[in-house]
């Protein structure tokens, strides 16, 4: 198992920076929630593209602002995919026929960011960096097998961001980020060998993730090339309260051992609560 250096400074940092935050800041904690929709070709398991739909995607974000901007967000969404409809099949040599399920792709992430903010105009701008932290684990079910497949990336990415003011309350939010360095892991070529088969051998969930992640490399953009770009709209209902509608995009293409291409659509509603100033 190769060194786990890379991911663990990223979560140590991510910590240490959620450590030091101070009490007479201005805070904000928010809830999205809303429709995940994904477009997904992996070679390591398919030619086909896979997409799919859902309403399980939750989202939770912490907010501060003071000397420094800092942020922390989790994502969780699980959708389920096909390339085409279902269809009957029969196994030879048993008559009785069987239907095909869907795919189902879960993703999570945990990403810390730190920035700077200031006025130009009536715009504010803003500039940092993003602790990315993303898993992902891949439930193929192609007729009467089934095949389980992962993705992590753990990665350092510049963050540049917009607010416009819209309105009396309202405002417009852009940000857009891509990691420069990570470190991947991946299912291996032919979905399993036998490293893979060793990592699964302890039958513990977090062991063998532990594992996946530990067989990861360092990477770089020639390598993987990932962006995330989010939109949205809030407005404000007095000091502490708001609402509002949330876009993102999150494109992931990856080329070892075979090209990944990832496509993920997230639509939400957002509610949100201010405290401190």
């Amino acid at each position: 198992m190769k060194s786990l250096s890379f991911p663990l400074l990223t979560v140590a940092g991510l910590l240490l920076a959620i450590a030091a935050h101070g009490q007479s800041a201005g805070e904000r904690f928010s809830l999205t929630v809303g429709l995940s929709a994904v477009a997904r070709q992996d070679q390591i398991f398919s030619p086909f593209i896979h997409s799919g739909n859902s309403l399980t995607n939750l989202g939770f974000t912490w907010e501060r602002s003071k000397r420094l901007n800092q942020f922390l967000e989790l994502q969780f969404s699980t959708t389920s995919a096909a390339a085409s409809e279902p269809y009957d099949y029969s196994w030879h040599p048993d008559p009785e026929q069987f239907s095909t399920y869907p795919h189902n792709f879960t993703f999570l992430e945990l990403n810390y960011g730190l920035g700077k903010s200031w006025q130009q105009g009536r715009a504010q701008l803003r500039a940092g960096g993003v602790l990315e932290n993303n898993i992902q684990a891949l439930n193929y079910n192609t007729g009467p097998f089934s095949f389980f497949g992962y993705f992590a990336s753990f990665g350092v990415a510049p963050q540049i961001g917009l607010s416009l003011p819209a309105g009396r309350n309202g405002a417009l939010d852009f940000a857009l980020q891509a990691p420069l360095v990570s470190w991947v892991a991946r299912s291996p070529y032919l979905v399993n060998d036998d490293e893979f088969i060793e990592n699964t051998s302890g039958h513990n969930s977090l062991g063998t993730l532990v594992q996946f992640i530990g067989d990861g490399a360092v990477q770089f953009p020639d390598q993987l090339q990932k962006l995330t770009f989010s939109t949205g709209y809030r407005h404000d209902f007095g000091k502490r309260f708001d609402i509002g509608l949330a876009y993102r995009l999150q494109f992931i293409r990856h080329t070892e051992p075979l090209t990944l291409l990832s496509y993920q659509h997230q639509f939400s509603i957002c509610i949100g609560l201010k405290s401190g100033k």
